[in-house]
């Protein structure tokens, strides 16, 4: 007999675009908010759940509007695979503003300090992360291709923009996908035609088997679909 959490649609909730399961977070948690911008999902994490959010923002403009709590600890770095300086792209569109190699509508570059993800965890002494939420324009492929197999392993869950449909990086999208699932990551795509709102979840840390994954994926994901659907063929039958 299969059993499915019945919770799980009010369990599954999204901020600021990411979805992630809130079964999985308690005041004990380690949340990192990668492109944290002025803060807002840091600030709607620590209030719901009263747990410690590292906020990491690399244009300085937004790091100084970040409010830092006791919950918010700020950063202004720009996550990268070194800890060198690097150029950051600014655009007119200040969510967009990146470190990534390919340009876009750019109107200034500046100098800010680059660190690893790797470097970041082990100088702020993060031992453990239930939740990493990444939004970072494009530099998401560089984030992946420097942490190692063993720093993701113990990551909870993992909600990430993916910006192809901002830069032609989808083959290393799916690069990154196949290297999660192969580490015991199920992926859950939200987006409808991109991958800009996608979420892992660690099946070796979280009590969540592939019935749920499944249930996730076609039903909570698609519920508004199949109410309509439902609605139609219940219309129908009268």
């Amino acid at each position: 007999m299969v059993f499915i959490n019945t919770n799980q649609k009010k369990e599954l909730v999204s901020i600021r675009g990411h979805h992630f399961y809130t079964r999985f977070i308690n005041e004990n948690s380690n949340i990192i908010d990668l492109g944290s911008h002025l803060g807002q999902f840091s600030e709607q994490v620590s209030k719901k759940f009263k747990c410690k959010c590292f906020a990491v923002e690399a244009f300085p403009d937004l790091f100084k509007k970040i409010k830092e709590t006791e919950l918010i600890k700020k950063f202004n770095y720009a996550i990268s695979i070194s800890d060198e300086p690097v150029s950051f792209n600014i655009s007119d569109n200040l969510e967009a503003n990146h470190i990534s190699k390919f340009s876009s509508n750019n109107t200034q570059t500046i100098v800010v300090q680059g660190i690893t993800f790797e470097n970041f965890i082990k100088k702020y002494n993060i031992k453990y992360i239930d939740l990493l939420k990444v939004d970072i324009e494009g530099a998401e492929i560089d984030l992946f291709n420097s942490i190692s197999d063993e720093s993701l392993k113990k990551i909870k869950q993992i909600t990430i923009e993916f910006h192809d449909f901002v830069f032609p990086i989808e083959k290393e999208v799916n690069l990154i996908i196949k290297r999660l699932s192969v580490l015991g990551f199920y992926p859950i795509n939200f987006s409808l035609r991109t991958k800009e709102d996608f979420l892992f979840i660690n099946r070796k840390l979280c009590k969540f088997s592939f019935f749920d994954f499944l249930f996730t994926k076609y039903i909570l994901k698609n519920r508004e679909g199949v109410i309509r659907i439902f609605k139609r063929l219940f219309k129908s039958n009268r």
